[in-house]
């Protein structure tokens, strides 16, 4: 019997055994491999991750949680009660495997996009509506789409309906894969790009060289970018050049 889902976690409890086995393929796992999961909740993903040969380290909030995954796992899992928001991993290389809570959906792609050492791989279950956002492309581009993109190519391995979960939520889901780029030896950092794009998105009807003001029409001018174009249609190599030249021109 499941547990009471909490809407303060943010909880709906994956039932489907199809959706596991697709986030544990998109995974990859090689016996031995080091997984990090957030949010085990009832311990389906973890069991099924233990399964293919991981060496799981899971972090659950919900303190009420705890007991019954130590029932069920004992020494088979490294369990952690606490904030996978304030928490950083001692593994030096692990992938981050999880159907995370969707309220802190962007709080945990920002963190564990750029924490250090942070995972090769992040193997999440979303909205789709998230997903598609950090996999867009231009003009559907946005400020999620960028920051990911940045920071590791981006793809989708599958989508789960409403019904795989307990409760039922209103929206169906999709199941992203992010491998994080080798960026020490890029020319660009990630968050000067950010910063250029949070300008560019801040008005997202107006054209980009409103948003970014003369400097940013002359920038986008030196990109070869019509002064005329909108946040949503540029590439992430686009906002990269354009974060250069802008520099240049200060």
């Amino acid at each position: 019997m499941l547990p009471k889902a909490k809407k303060s976690y943010s909880q709906n409890w994956l039932v489907d055994a199809t959706a596991i086995k697709k986030i544990v393929a998109a995974a990859d796992i090689k016996p031995g491999e080091s997984v990090f999961e957030i949010g085990p909740g009832t311990g389906i993903l973890t069991r099924a991750l233990v399964e293919a040969g991981a060496k799981v380290t899971a972090i659950e909030t919900d303190a009420s949680l705890i007991e019954p995954l130590r029932e069920e796992f004992g020494d088979q899992i490294e369990l952690i009660e606490g904030d996978a928001l304030s928490f950083t991993p001692s593994m030096s290389r692990y992938k981050l495997v999880a159907n995370i809570p969707y309220s802190i959906t962007s709080d945990i792609l920002r963190r564990y996009l750029t924490i250090n050492p942070g995972p090769e791989r992040l193997v999440l279950l979303v909205q789709k509506e998230v997903a598609n956002r950090i996999i867009a492309h231009p003009p559907e581009m946005s400020l999620l789409s960028i920051v990911c993109q940045l920071y590791a190519t981006c793809s989708r391995a599958g989508s789960v309906p409403a019904g795989a979960f307990r409760p039922i939520p209103k929206v169906d889901s999709a199941i992203v894969v992010l491998e994080r780029l080798d960026l020490s030896k890029s020319d660009y950092h990630p968050e000067e790009v950010i910063s250029v794009a949070k300008r560019g998105f801040a008005a997202r009807r107006k054209q980009l060289q409103k948003n970014l003001g003369k400097e940013g029409k002359e920038a986008l001018e030196a990109t070869e970018l019509n002064p005329k174009i909108r946040a949503q249609e540029l590439t992430v190599n686009d906002w990269i050049e354009l974060t250069h030249n802008l520099k240049n021109k200060s």
